[in-house]
């Protein structure tokens, strides 16, 4: 969820509540930069490797990693049942559709464009809160709605993208239909009471999003996997996706919220689209006109003033988690 958050922290002293709090803090700064770069490194590795098998690499590296986070910490287990329901939602919605509308996407938009128009995922739980909670939109989540689809409308105009060019406006509507998805995953999230923790869900999450992959890969691609080019880019790439941007952001967005509240994480988390627009720039060579900014502004203030109506939710860290992490 998202909202200003009452967050307790352990009452050991000021230097373990300062070290806590730094440590959230530059885990933020982390994830912003792997997530935003994130997208640059997968249109390289999308030059040589299909996308749905770009997918399943990236989804099993990611589970690799987290097992043996896990078996480590002695915190790999059997799923909670009463957890299943937001375990499967989660894995399709948030991981399997998000990971396939973007690869479908960035072989035929930019990096720095693609990474805007998926983290409008805050825009659309509005609207999807209001149909499934029946929760009325509060008056400042209505104006970020209209704002950040008025950034959209700049992003997606025919002035701004070429209509005719091979996949980029079916594109640029996957990744906002993977926003979408996202965001009804999100929606989930707030409505769920979990069982056992967001942490431990996470590696079944990751299997159940792994099975679509991969039959669609089976049924698709299979002709391409002999002919992938193995080269160092498309290897580095895979490895950056799995580990770095899977495993590592799936603790890492865990420990943020915990410790400075949903509020905070999601509008440090605005950080990332912009890293992605200023890689595409540095790395690809992307070209940024002035519509691109104004839109990347607009819809950026949108999602802002979305996560600041959010509505108020208390975040509670065990002095163990503190500690530890």
């Amino acid at each position: 969820g998202h909202g200003a958050a009452a967050c307790p922290l352990p009452s050991d002293g000021d230097h373990l509540r300062s070290r806590f709090m730094t440590r959230a803090w530059l885990l933020l700064v982390g994830l912003v930069v792997v997530w935003g770069s994130h997208w640059v490194v997968v249109k390289v590795g999308l030059d040589t490797i299909p996308p749905f098998t770009y997918g399943v690499l990236r989804i099993a590296s990611g589970m690799v990693t987290l097992a043996v986070l896990m078996l480590a910490t002695g915190r790999l287990k059997r799923p909670v049942r009463e957890d299943l329901p937001i375990i499967l939602s989660y894995g399709f919605f948030a991981v399997a559709l998000m990971i396939i509308t973007m690869n479908l996407a960035l072989p035929h938009i930019p990096a720095g464009r693609s990474a805007i128009l998926a983290y409008t995922t805050p825009l659309w739980i509005v609207p999807i809160m209001a149909v499934v909670a029946r929760t009325l939109p509060l008056r400042a989540e209505i104006v970020g709605l209209v704002l950040g689809l008025a950034g959209l409308v700049l992003l997606l105009n025919p002035a701004a993208i070429d209509w005719g060019a091979e996949g980029a406006l079916l594109g640029s509507l996957l990744l906002v239909l993977g926003a979408g998805s996202g965001g009804l995953a999100m929606v989930h999230v707030r409505l769920h009471a979990y069982k056992g923790t967001p942490f431990d869900a996470q590696i079944w999450q990751l299997l159940v999003a792994l099975v679509p992959m991969a039959l669609l890969t089976l049924l698709l691609e299979r002709d391409q996997l002999g002919t992938i080019s193995w080269d160092l880019p498309a290897a580095l790439a895979v490895l950056y996706s799995g580990p770095l941007a899977t495993a590592f952001a799936f603790w890492a967005s865990q420990m943020i919220v915990r410790a400075l509240g949903p509020l905070t994480a999601g509008i440090g988390y605005l950080g990332a689209p912009v890293v992605g627009v200023v890689a595409g720039i540095i790395v690809l060579g992307e070209v940024i006109t002035l519509l691109d900014v104004a839109g990347v502004v607009v819809t950026t203030a949108g999602i802002a003033v979305v996560l600041l109506a959010g509505r108020p939710r208390t975040v509670k860290v065990t002095a163990e988690e503190a500690a530890s992490g």
